[in-house]
């Protein structure tokens, strides 16, 4: 499929430079059957994950990475912005989250599944620029750590 998405698009990935995002697209399947029972929202997100008491610990290093990549300076910055979470009322919620402003566990779980929610969004979505895909293997290498973490409840 690699070389046929080369020569068709004029690309240069390699097996490597799709790994991380086509793990993704089986662990998102599975997530979204186990978690969000086939139909996945930010709402049924929420009232399945706040069932369960994770470890934040599980989730340090992904959200570590996610608030390095999001804020600057006290504040959320541009890469933020073109996550375009809806509605704004849950962009703030993961702004705060973000900025350590809610430290609660739960709250930070569903702000990571929010983020996750919008790769997958802005990936099956076509809202990615496909011949760029390889420039977001660390960002679904993470995504791939919060699903699996968040797996290993369901």
């Amino acid at each position: 499929m690699i070389e046929w998405i080369n020569n068709r698009f004029g690309t240069e990935f390699n097996e490597n430079d799709l790994k991380n995002i086509k793990d993704f697209s089986l662990l998102w399947n599975i997530f979204e059957n186990l978690v969000c029972n086939r139909n996945c929202s930010i709402q049924r997100m929420e009232e399945s994950l706040n069932q369960i008491e994770f470890q934040l610990v599980n989730f340090e290093n992904s959200l570590a990475y996610l608030k390095e990549r999001y804020t600057m300076d006290n504040n959320t910055n541009e890469r933020f912005e073109h996550l375009r979470i809806t509605p704004i009322a849950r962009k703030e919620f993961v702004k705060q989250v973000l900025l350590e402003n809610d430290k609660n566990t739960s709250n930070i779980i569903l702000a990571l599944a929010i983020i996750v929610y919008r790769y997958r969004n802005n990936l099956f979505h076509g809202e990615k620029n496909f011949m760029l895909l390889n420039e977001q293997d660390e960002n679904f290498r993470v995504a791939n750590q919060i699903l699996k973490s968040i797996l290993t409840h369901f």
